[in-house]
């Protein structure tokens, strides 16, 4: 399959790929640039931990999958067709990127994308719903986008989903109190909330901070 990526590169990148390990640069495309930035995290976190089984840990996935949230954010919430796409990308230019000089890519990802390093002065919004949303929606994005066989990861999930039943009946009647009966009103609240999260900062420690609050 790499033999085909590569054969649709300009000869300036062919010439340098034959000589050894390519420079790279982040793309302009939104989802391009996220997806790069994903897989190089991926690249970054496997080297650091090349003895790994089973696959990368929790942390490192959902640091991977912020990239895809955060290109699939804007001011109107998450969309989740966009956020698809950067995951699709992923996989295609994997073999690009990870046969290049991807550890120069660590600095220009962490100032393109730096919510995904934000672990400190994160705070959930001011309003209690607000923030029991934005906690609700985040919590099942990451348990129904993250597999992990990570027992650290696996009781994380299990926290999350403990907060989503808690959560279940004030989230219902708050959405009532909205207005939201029918399931696209619901949905298109929930995205605008997930949005908002996503730009708070590490999911991980944003997520931290939801269980303290309301578990």
């Amino acid at each position: 399959m790499r033999h085909r990526f590569t054969a649709a590169l300009p000869l300036g990148m062919l010439l340098l790929a034959s000589c050894g390990p390519h420079k790279l640069a982040l793309p302009d495309n939104p989802v391009d640039r996220a997806a790069t930035c994903a897989v190089v995290s991926a690249a970054s976190s496997r080297a650091s931990a090349p003895s790994v089984a089973g696959g990368l840990g929790f942390d490192a996935q959902t640091q991977i999958i912020h990239y895809a949230m955060l290109a699939g954010t804007d001011d109107k919430g998450l969309s989740a067709k966009r956020t698809a796409a950067v995951i699709a990308r992923m996989s295609e230019l994997e073999g690009h990127i990870t046969g290049g000089k991807w550890q120069k890519l660590a600095g220009p990802c962490n100032q393109a994308f730096p919510e995904v390093k934000k672990v400190t002065g994160i705070a959930l919004p001011a309003s209690k719903f607000d923030a029991q949303l934005g906690c609700y929606a985040l919590g099942d994005f990451l348990t129904r986008s993250v597999q992990t066989s990570d027992p650290k990861g696996e009781t994380t999930l299990a926290t999350y989903s403990k907060l989503h039943r808690k959560l279940d009946a004030p989230i219902g009647a708050g959405l009532k109190e909205r207005g939201a009966s029918k399931v696209e009103k619901t949905q298109l609240l929930k995205d605008e909330a997930l949005g908002r999260m996503t730009r708070l900062g590490a999911p991980v420690k944003v997520m931290e901070m939801c269980t303290s609050r309301f578990t």
